[in-house]
């Protein structure tokens, strides 16, 4: 008597360590949706009962409350053989199942535990259940499922155990799963604006409109500076006229900006005069210029050099009065190669 409800509880817990102990992934329940459970009981009853082993059926439906947790009322009928002669079984029981967040291979385990209510043909008891089993998934909607359950019975004081296996139809689609947001990569602080973080920033405070290389430093970019110069001078004078000023001041500036740049001012006459006047005419002329420089535009007299070249470097014609007045004069190029830094587009 004592025997066969400590082998069915035995079963039940060597089943249920058994799931736990070889489990690796679960499978999510399926949460929110309905579903019906046709399937067989089979039932190996407590010596009391008078029947060993009988087989019949159940109707379950369900309702998944979460990924784990579901719910289930289920209806069973089996048809007995006891030594008094024939008798029948109508069960109504609801049950809580688990599933549990490992896998069996394919399979799922599950844990089921639930109270109920049993009629016999002579007379009924109050029941709990307590069991484990396995599901194996053929689709969304359809899966396959067993349990190994002990039923203890408070009236009769009886130890049942059953065996129950069927198919279980989800109705409905399942839910989407949801939608998890990948956590944004931590922004770093990049306080020139430059896009290019604090943290490798070789050249901090680089201005914003400035395009920098992978370190934060500004692209430099290389051009040439020029200035030219042109002063003339009237017929054998050496008199800088004032309507030159202004771009003998933008000499200034230039040489100002650009402190490794040397003007060189060459001084020029037209044919008129003997070579030696003329030469000595050149000079003056030069060095009237250079003299406006230092005098006018403070600029250091180290940086200039004057020099004559008479009449041998002539631009124009000396045949005519307006090819003579382009010879007379002074003139000067001033290039340096600078870098400038890339702006951004």
């Amino acid at each position: 008597m004592i025997t066969k409800p400590l082998r069915a509880i035995g079963l039940a817990a060597a089943m249920a360590s058994g799931l736990l102990a070889l489990g690796v992934q679960s499978a999510a329940a399926d949460e929110g949706r309905f579903y019906i459970v046709p399937g067989v009981q089979w039932m190996d009853f407590d010596s009391t009962r008078q029947s060993d082993h009988e087989t019949g059926y159940s109707l379950g439906a369900g309702y998944g409350l979460s990924e784990h947790v579901s719910t289930e009322l289920t209806y069973s009928r089996i048809n007995m053989n006891t030594l008094a002669g024939r008798d029948r079984l109508r069960a109504l029981r609801l049950d809580v199942l688990y599933n549990v967040s490992n896998q069996i291979g394919d399979f799922s385990p599950f844990f089921v535990a639930g109270l109920g209510d049993t009629k016999f043909d002579t007379n009924h008891d109050t029941t709990a259940n307590l069991g484990a089993g396995v599901k194996y998934r053929f689709s969304d909607r359809v899966e396959w499922r067993a349990a190994a359950r002990t039923f203890y019975g408070f009236d009769d004081k009886t130890y049942d155990f059953g065996i129950d296996t069927g198919l279980v139809f989800h109705l409905g689609a399942a839910p989407a799963p949801a939608t998890v947001e990948p956590t944004p990569a931590p922004v770093e602080r990049d306080s020139d604006g430059d896009g290019v973080p604090d943290s490798r920033d070789d050249c901090p405070n680089t201005p914003r409109n400035y395009a920098v290389d992978d370190r934060g430093c500004p692209i430099m970019l290389e051009e040439v500076a020029r200035i030219t110069l042109d002063v003339q001078f009237d017929f054998d004078m050496a008199v800088v006229k004032p309507e030159y000023f202004d771009d003998i001041r933008q000499v200034a500036d230039f040489l100002s900006e650009h402190d490794d740049v040397m003007a060189e001012l060459g001084g020029h006459t037209d044919s008129v005069g003997t070579d030696e006047y003329n030469l000595g005419l050149s000079e003056r002329r030069a060095n009237a210029v250079r003299d406006v420089l230092i005098e006018r535009f403070n600029v250091n007299p180290a940086r200039i050099s004057a020099r004559g070249y008479g009449e041998s470097q002539p631009v124009a014609t000396n045949d005519t009065s307006a090819g003579r007045a382009e010879n007379r004069r002074v003139e000067s190029v001033m290039s340096t190669t600078v870098q400038r830094p890339q702006l951004r587009n």
